[in-house]
């Protein structure tokens, strides 16, 4: 079971970066338009209007390159240290989730950004089965 937690990780983690990449490079068109009216709703309840617009597409983009850096991380530890089943592999990528999931998901739930939370939850979920399932391993 451990090897198929680890690619599961592998997975989930080169997904990440993946998306973030992706999204770092359609944010601002209409590809985005989707996903950017999950967003726009709490705040605006329509399309913003320019200034804003452009606001938008920086702090999209740096928080989707964020995404794409954590992710890489992630993929990087899971794909060459997790199988040395050291604790500290192990803690680096539950921390980082641990730290991570409350404050994004906190202010999404604030500013009532129910989309963002959920799909926080989901991945939490998808993060939290095989660190669960490989706990023992690292202890």
């Amino acid at each position: 079971m451990f090897e198929f937690f680890r690619l599961w990780l592998l997975v989930v983690t080169s997904t990440m970066a993946a998306v973030g990449v992706v999204a770092v490079l359609i944010v601002g068109t209409p590809l985005f338009s989707v996903v950017g009216a999950l967003f726009d709703r709490p705040f605006w309840g329509r399309r913003p209007d320019s200034t804003t617009q452009a606001f938008q597409s920086w702090a999209y983009s740096v928080t989707f390159a964020t995404m794409a850096g954590w992710g890489l991380c992630l993929a990087v530890i899971v794909a060459n240290a997790f199988s040395s089943r050291e604790a500290w592999v192990w803690w680096s990528i539950a921390a980082s989730v641990a730290l991570w999931f409350p404050l994004d998901t906190g202010r999404s739930l604030l500013h009532k950004v129910y989309a963002n939370a959920a799909l926080n939850i989901a991945l939490l979920v998808i993060l939290a089965i095989p660190l669960i399932g490989t706990f023992g391993e690292f202890h």
